[in-house]
């Protein structure tokens, strides 16, 4: 009896059980921040005056040094890409793609995620291409 109860139980649990890559709502809110952290960076590279030299203080000085901003990214990789005047952004989850977003665009651009392939951690925009 107490091996049925308790196979019942995991049986249960296992239905409730949803991986944070598999998460629509999680994933949404990720899309909606990373969108957002996308604009503030291409912002930022296109109207600073101060010359960057790397991606790390580009990030930091688009979200004012307020590196709070960036906590719902902490457990996953984060790659900020510079392509000429345009920023793209990719978040990953150890080395697979889960979105990606150009800052010059309104939405959020690619949910790797979604594609039910798993996508190598990769920028796959072309910024040129979608942002002109």
């Amino acid at each position: 009896m107490k091996h049925l109860l308790c196979i019942s139980l995991i049986v249960l649990l296992s239905g409730c059980y949803t991986s944070k890559n598999n998460n629509p709502e999680v994933m949404a809110d990720l899309a909606s921040q990373l969108k957002d952290i996308a604009s503030a960076v291409d912002g930022t590279l296109k109207f600073s005056e101060t010359p960057y030299s790397s991606t790390d203080e580009l990030l930091k000085a688009a979200v004012n040094n307020d590196l709070s901003k960036l906590t719902p990214f902490n457990e996953y990789t984060f790659i900020v890409d510079v392509q000429d005047d345009n920023a793209v952004l990719l978040l990953c989850d150890a080395d697979t793609a889960l979105i990606e977003d150009a800052g010059c665009t309104a939405q959020s651009d690619i949910q790797h995620w979604k594609s039910g392939a798993l996508q190598q951690c990769k920028i796959t925009i072309n910024a040129q291409q979608l942002c002109n």
